[in-house]
């Protein structure tokens, strides 16, 4: 009996892939609407999109890349949540990576419009070292980004592979002699 290996795709369930989705949604509405002048909402939706999220990563919990997400999520969300439900970024990254018309006329602890960001110290950032600190200068929109969406990549990269890359199958197969018993 022979070993041949075939490729194939196998059949992956993400479950509740729609929560996602609208985490996601809610997060674009906080961005780009104004949502009047003060920036409660703002914050409000960023939390609770994160409520969301992480409701989603429980239930896939068993999918190494949702799982990496979610180590992700969970290092952003303590920064967001302890800063009031924001991201914060202090003046001199956004200088290092030539942001700072975004912030002008705003001051410590103002939300920097369509973005996620709050504008902070670093003296006044509860949890600093996972806050938007990480400067990359490039022509993309990211410019400044935390150690959890680092992470975030990371799973998404798995999550593309677990999604989208053949595996390796091993299936016997009989030879011509064996299959044959006694004519």
């Amino acid at each position: 009996m022979k070993r041949e290996l075939r490729l194939y795709f196998p059949k992956v369930r993400i479950r509740w892939g729609v929560l996602a989705l609208f985490a996601l949604a809610i997060q674009t509405i906080a961005i780009l609407l104004s949502l009047g002048l003060d920036d409660i909402p703002k914050r409000l939706l960023f939390v609770l999109s994160y409520l969301i999220l992480l409701i989603f990563i429980a239930r896939n919990l068993l999918r190494p890349g949702i799982a990496i997400i979610g180590i992700g999520v969970l290092l952003n969300v303590l920064p967001i949540v302890a800063n009031g439900g924001l991201m914060p970024v202090t003046v001199e990254n956004l200088a290092k990576a030539g942001q700072t018309r975004h912030i002008e006329g705003r001051g410590e602890g103002d939300a920097i419009p369509y973005t996620k960001n709050v504008l902070k110290s670093k003296e006044n950032t509860r949890f600093y070292d996972l806050s938007d600190r990480i400067v990359w200068d490039n022509s993309f929109v990211f410019r400044v980004f935390s150690a959890g969406d680092v992470v975030i990549a990371g799973g998404l990269v798995v999550t593309l592979g677990d999604l989208l890359l053949p595996r390796v199958k091993r299936e016997a197969r009989r030879s011509e002699n064996s299959s044959r018993v006694n004519p």
